[in-house]
């Protein structure tokens, strides 16, 4: 079975690596976005998946565009593919690449469609504080997450699941399900569902602001659920002292001190550990309940746990986030 992946997510690595094990695949080409310069340096930093498939000796390709690029579509209709796959690939894929395979494209999507269609299922899901997510298995058309399912399988969301575990959760199973299905196509046992678009919701694009935190806005519960889904990229953050701040370690409290007149929503206190004096909690208060910070990075500054912190920076109890 001849296949083509357009995968550029570092997860794909070890997924890729997993195929290639399996007698009945024939991983052709992988398709992947150009290398790009990375962080203050701006060095040049190839993708997992190219560094892979340079290493296995599989053919990579890496165009700027696809739309109208007639020396690709080229390159893939010669390969005579059975099929091509594509995940978190994160450019439109034109009716001449799906058409470019025997049996079409086939999309991998982190979710139960056509609930959080387009590209951030799993934030999605984990900001909702949805307890069960979906690996969807569907055939691709040019209009993003819309066509025909094939596969699904549940995954569980626990509690403490940030975006990488629920990655990682998919990894463990994604392999199986994924050549279990191109089989099935193959030998016709599959019957395809149809999406029923009145049920169709949307993931709305990530942009900067959703990662700013604003504690007279949202309970520390969803700042929580915020960060679950912003980790390890790009993190949460607020500003002190008119520096960033990210919170790479946090939790919350369901409890309120609406009692205490002297509190108020965003101030920043300090709470005695009955057990051990050097490790106090950190307390934020929120619109509803409590914001725990146990890890912090200064903008330019190495990560710290909290109370190393605030042992350079003692203002930052009783400081007020704003």
């Amino acid at each position: 079975m001849k296949i083509a992946f357009f995968w550029t997510w570092h997860f794909s690595k070890n997924i890729l690596n997993n195929i290639l094990e399996n007698k009945d695949f024939e991983v052709l080409l992988a398709v992947s976005q150009p290398d790009k310069a990375v962080w203050r340096k701006q060095e040049i930093e190839q993708t997992e998946v190219k560094k892979l498939s340079l290493e296995k000796n599989i053919k990579i390709l890496q165009p700027e565009k696809l739309r109208n690029n007639e020396e690709f579509f080229l390159e893939l209709r010669k390969l005579e593919l059975d099929f091509i796959v594509v995940v978190a690939y994160w450019k439109i894929v034109p009716n001449e690449v799906l058409t470019a395979a025997k049996y079409w494209a086939i999309n991998i999507h982190g979710s139960l469609l056509p609930k959080y269609r387009w590209a951030s299922p799993i934030q999605e899901s984990i900001k909702n504080w949805d307890l069960v997510t979906w690996l969807t298995i569907m055939y691709m058309s040019q209009w993003m997450d819309e066509w025909d399912i094939l596969a699904i399988k549940e995954v569980k969301i626990d509690i403490l699941d940030k975006t990488e575990n629920i990655f990682k959760k998919f990894e463990e199973i994604w392999t199986e399900l994924l050549t279990n299905t191109l089989k099935k196509v193959i030998s016709w046992e599959l019957k395809w569902m149809k999406q029923d678009d009145n049920l169709a919701t949307y993931c709305s694009k990530i942009e900067k602001k959703d990662w700013e935190i604003n504690f007279n806005e949202k309970t520390a519960k969803q700042i929580y659920d915020t960060f679950r889904a912003y980790s390890e990229w790009p993190w949460i953050y607020s500003y002190y002292n008119w520096k960033k701040i990210s919170f790479e370690d946090c939790f919350y409290y369901d409890i309120d001190l609406d009692e205490d007149d002297e509190l108020k929503i965003w101030d920043i206190i300090e709470i005695e550990d009955e057990h051990n004096n050097k490790n106090k909690e950190i307390w934020v208060i929120c619109k509803k309940w409590i914001f725990i910070i146990k890890q912090i990075k200064l903008e330019w500054k190495k990560t710290m746990d909290i109370n190393t912190f605030i042992n350079w920076n003692k203002n930052f109890i009783n400081y007020t986030f704003n």
